[in-house]
């Protein structure tokens, strides 16, 4: 059994700075996700609801985005001047973060390689990888939001359960096969123009960049984020539950699958080739290439399961 954590609250709090920073790359995200303008007016209420805080802590978010030259007033209004590209990292990990990441891909190779029990406890691995609690709860604050961890009712942690082994991967891609041509093909399907720019310039921007300096985790959302978009414009709350779900069993496994960086451009080019299809109404084909693109991606999964999930420390 681990070690139980002491009583009170799960985690420590972070500290300010640690949450500005990590409300600036929500809001960061949540602009980029809506491909925003430069001169779209912003308001701190509008903000804080997009990121699921109160107003005071988006203040020193915004402060830090505005010493970057991505916020600004304008006749005291908020506006954005800029927005960043994602690999930007226009607000960058401090000290603490970069050993909380160094942390997490650790204990990422660790889970899929069945080294680590069921339960554990956060005095455990601080013990165990030699590290200060604060990045290992850092870390843990991660890893529970990507959903593939939870607090155990008797104390510590519990894993949550994922897509493994030949058996569970075959499974997986079976029934991608089953709904996502589907979710295309459903009478209810309406994919937004404003999506549809977003993704195609995400995507094109990705299969132009060199994949060597794409993160496995960075891949992995562009990937999974692409998949969900469409599920989502199939206007089927079930599509759309069953691939988020699907998403968090295949996680790290997609981590996996986003280290082969020859397959990384090629998987941009096919989503660009969905999409166009999408885009002329055309959506016989554009299930047709869904179907390739996802035997493609299990042909790459079955080559590079057994050499685990990269180092990115």
């Amino acid at each position: 059994m681990p070690a139980a954590d002491p009583p009170g609250p799960f985690m420590s709090r972070p500290s300010a700075a640690t949450l500005h920073r990590k409300l600036a790359r929500a809001i960061l995200a949540h602009l980029q996700a809506g491909a925003a303008q430069p001169g779209l007016r912003l308001t701190e209420a509008m903000l804080a609801r997009a990121v699921g805080t109160s107003r005071a802590p988006v203040r020193g978010a915004i402060a830090l985005l505005a010493e970057r030259g991505v916020l600004g007033r304008e006749e005291r209004r908020l506006v954005l001047r800029r927005l960043p590209a994602p690999e930007e990292g226009a607000i960058p990990l401090d000290a603490e973060e970069r050993t909380a990441e160094r942390l997490y891909w650790r204990l990422a190779r660790e889970r899929l390689a069945g080294a680590l029990p069921e339960l554990l406890g956060t005095a455990d691995l601080a013990r165990r990888y030699d590290a200060p609690r604060g990045a290992v709860e850092r870390m843990l604050q991660q890893v529970a939001g990507e959903g593939w961890i939870e607090r155990s009712p008797a104390g510590g942690w519990r894993f949550l359960p994922l897509v493994e082994g030949q058996a569970g991967h075959s499974e997986a891609h079976r029934f991608r096969r089953a709904i996502e041509p589907a979710a295309l093909l459903d009478p209810g399907f309406v994919l937004p123009a404003a999506v549809a720019d977003r993704l195609r310039r995400e995507q094109a921007a990705l299969a132009a960049r060199d994949p060597r300096g794409l993160g496995p985790r960075e891949a992995f959302e562009a990937n999974s984020g692409f998949h969900l978009a469409l599920m989502q414009a199939s206007n089927n709350r079930f599509f759309a539950d069953a691939a988020q779900r699907l998403t968090r069993l295949r996680r790290l496994v997609g981590y996996v699958i986003a280290a082969d960086q020859e397959r990384l451009v090629g998987q941009f080019r096919e989503h660009l080739a969905i999409l166009e299809r999408v885009e002329a109404g055309e959506m016989e084909a554009a299930a047709a290439l869904m179907l390739r693109h996802l035997d493609a991606g299990h042909a790459t999964r079955e080559r590079l399961l057994a050499s685990g999930v990269p180092d990115e420390a």
